[in-house]
């Protein structure tokens, strides 16, 4: 019996002299059994434990690299995150000229995994808003007094913002405690719907040790938090998509410490393979990066195919919402519309509390301006 595959695409920068199937050979094994070709059994190439090479041709992208398709043996991962990761990216992310470009996901890893909890129509069922852009922000920023945070939640929700987050700089200091603040942010929100009649949504920031991460989830969930933030490679991966899926939780996917896989074009991982299929897959509703033209470094098309990896067809899973943050403000919101499209939160931090000192004034400009972009194409509300 044929065991089932998946397919990565790498694109190969070689720079010792040796031909391109030399390095794809390279990647075959370190990714898999890890052992001089001569000590490999050959039942285990019969059986195709080690990786096979399916394509080499030159890369149309990088002068001077290959784009270099590898199939691995589903099974080998043992469809678990860190499984994944391990094969996919491994010890060769320690080597140099290695660009992980694409993947092409079996059925099964697909119906394994899951994907987001709910999704980008999950997500609109739940606020009611299902034609526009998510209006979103963060409050920030940090070391503003608990009673402060929870007044800026407050504004925002009365002032009809979708989805409201902790800035991930919030965690557990001593001068807002997680607890304290989720509780204080949630009786402010709560308060806000109920006068507005609206239904925003808070996600806290998850990020204390491996003892505290549980209980957090846990009493994110008691107080009524519809979702988390988590950066998940602060916590890792597994912890923060695992917990988040034990506990019912929506989850809002944060980048912070994997900036280091995007700079190089001849090393790394794609923001689209990282920040969309990859979070995607395991199980982020939203997943958020950095706008183009913002203070990083991510260009037009990065930011065009992070979208559509989020949003593609991928067998079972639910569609997941971009949600571009940095050098965002309320004038730039209908270009926004107009390069990411409607499923997608825009997401205005820092500029949404420069734009006027009552925030709930801010919060109902932001919605409006979205809303004026479906007015001016002709569409309901």
């Amino acid at each position: 019996m044929t065991a089932e595959r998946f397919k990565v695409l790498y694109r190969v920068t070689p720079s010792d002299g040796r031909p391109i199937e030399a390095h794809a050979k390279d990647i075959c094994i370190e990714q898999t059994v890890e052992v001089p070709e001569a000590a490999i059994p050959p039942s285990h190439w019969q059986q195709g434990l080690v990786g096979i090479t399916e394509s080499i041709e030159p890369s149309t992208v990088l002068s001077g690299a290959f784009d270099v398709w590898i199939s691995y043996r589903v099974d080998i991962t043992s469809n678990r995150i860190h499984g994944l990761l391990n094969v996919l990216f491994g010890n060769i992310s320690m080597l140099r000229g290695i660009k992980l470009v694409d993947i092409e996901f079996a059925m099964s890893q697909l119906q394994a995994f899951r994907g987001p909890r709910f999704g980008t129509e999950g997500l609109r069922s739940v606020l009611g808003v299902h034609r526009r852009a998510l209006a979103t922000t963060a409050i920030k920023p940090m070391g503003l007094s608990i009673k402060d945070l929870a007044s800026l939640c407050g504004a925002f929700a009365r002032g009809g913002l979708d989805i409201i987050k902790d800035d991930h700089g919030l965690v557990d200091q001593h001068f807002h405690p997680f607890k304290e603040r989720v509780s204080r942010n949630m009786d402010a929100l709560r308060r806000a719907n109920e006068k507005s009649g609206g239904n925003t949504l808070y996600y806290p920031m998850v990020a204390g040790g491996f003892e505290q991460l549980d209980a957090d989830m846990a009493h994110a969930k008691h107080e009524g938090c519809f979702g988390v933030l988590v950066a998940p490679q602060l916590i890792g991966p597994d912890t923060a998509f695992g917990l988040a899926r034990k506990h019912g939780l929506s989850v809002q996917a944060h980048p912070s410490l994997t900036g280091t896989h995007f700079h190089d074009p001849r090393h790394g991982m794609t923001p689209a393979v990282l920040l969309g299929k990859l979070f995607r897959l395991f199980g982020a509703d939203i997943s958020i990066f950095p706008n183009m033209a913002g203070r990083f470094s991510f260009s037009p098309d990065e930011c065009r195919e992070l979208g559509q990896a989020l949003r593609q067809p991928m067998g079972p899973l639910r569609g997941a919402f971009p949600a571009p943050a940095g050098g965002m403000t309320i004038e730039k919101i209908g270009d926004m519309i107009d390069f990411y499209g409607h499923d997608t939160a825009l997401l205005i931090g820092g500029a949404l509390l420069r734009y006027d000192a009552n925030p709930e004034v801010s919060a109902r400009a932001f919605v409006q301006a979205i809303n004026s972009t479906l007015t001016e194409a002709g569409e309901l509300t």
